[in-house]
């Protein structure tokens, strides 16, 4: 496809509008497309404003029902929670038709990812799954997108001509979740292996030594220079979030005839540290950054 591909792209829709919905939005309504977003939330009144008000921030179009934001749209961007995933899925499957491509953005299980699939394709509609790579922001759309699905490839070449970077990488659904959600054990198991490190060692007050100890097994890695702080800081923000991502691949393991105990002890020191800490978030620095990780974690 040529280079000129997101001249002819057509209305742009985006089902969920938390952290990463407003960001596709800025980019694309800037670029000169129409989007229109629908998220459950604008069906109560307590959070109603503040989902027109983050549309009206990105000069999107706010749609009181699913079937009027998905209407006509050529792109459809679904990005709500990992736990939603599939019933969005099954939900914009009854107004989807030929012409329509749904862009499953979500952490789910390939198990998950390929019934989506099966669902949007009910009605004639092309589904593409995206294993977003690394955290939307401070990237935004530049964000690396694994691609998969028939339509992976003239998917691909859409987006990037928006100026995001995609890649397909198959042809088959579910594989670009797989490789996301194996890397994702590593990574969100790391940051609890952390969590937890830190947690017990703060109790000593010998933190300063575990950490001396391994710059020295590990260097290069950056635990002389702040890393652990990273990494806490990222379960203290997220960790409700990279929970329900972990549970998905706990799923993933079940499915393979795996053991999903250790993904399911990583979901929970995640999501069990977010939750205490939630309040303290609050508290943010003057600049908008999170207090330093000790002062964080005091009440534990």
């Amino acid at each position: 496809m040529d280079q000129n591909s997101n001249q002819h792209l057509g209305r742009v829709a985006i089902i969920g509008f938390g952290e990463v919905g407003p960001i596709f939005a800025q980019a694309l309504a800037t670029a000169g497309h129409e989007v229109s977003v629908f998220d459950i939330m604008l069906q109560d009144a307590a959070t109603r404003p503040t989902i027109v008000q983050r549309a009206c921030d990105c000069e999107a179009h706010v749609a009181d029902d699913l079937a009027t934001a998905l209407h006509d749209a050529q792109l459809v961007f679904s990005v709500v929670t990992a736990s939603q995933a599939e019933a969005v899925a099954t939900a914009a499957a009854e107004y989807l038709t030929s012409g329509q491509t749904f862009l499953d953005l979500n952490s789910v299980s390939p198990a998950v990812k390929r019934r989506n699939c099966q669902q949007i394709e009910r009605n004639g509609a092309d589904y593409v799954e995206a294993a977003v790579m690394a955290p939307v922001p401070p990237q935004g759309v530049r964000v690396p997108m694994l691609l998969g699905g028939r339509l992976a490839a003239r998917t691909a070449d859409i987006l990037n001509a928006l100026g995001m970077r995609t890649e397909a990488v198959a042809q088959e659904v579910g594989l670009a979740s797989a490789i996301k959600l194996c890397r994702s054990i590593m990574i969100k198991g790391m940051e609890a292996l952390c969590v937890q490190s830190m947690l017990a060692a703060k109790q000593f007050d010998v933190e300063g030594r575990v950490l001396a100890s391994l710059a020295a097994s590990f260097p290069g890695m950056g635990w002389d220079k702040g890393y652990e702080a990273y990494l806490i800081g990222r379960v203290v923000e997220h960790g409700q979030r990279r929970s329900e991502e972990m549970r998905e691949a706990a799923l993933m393991l079940e499915n393979l005839g795996m053991s999903s105990a250790l993904a399911l002890a990583i979901a929970d020191v995640q999501q069990e540290l977010a939750a205490r800490a939630a309040p303290l978030v609050k508290a943010l620095e003057p600049d908008g950054s999170l207090p330093e990780w000790r002062s964080l974690l005091k009440p534990f």
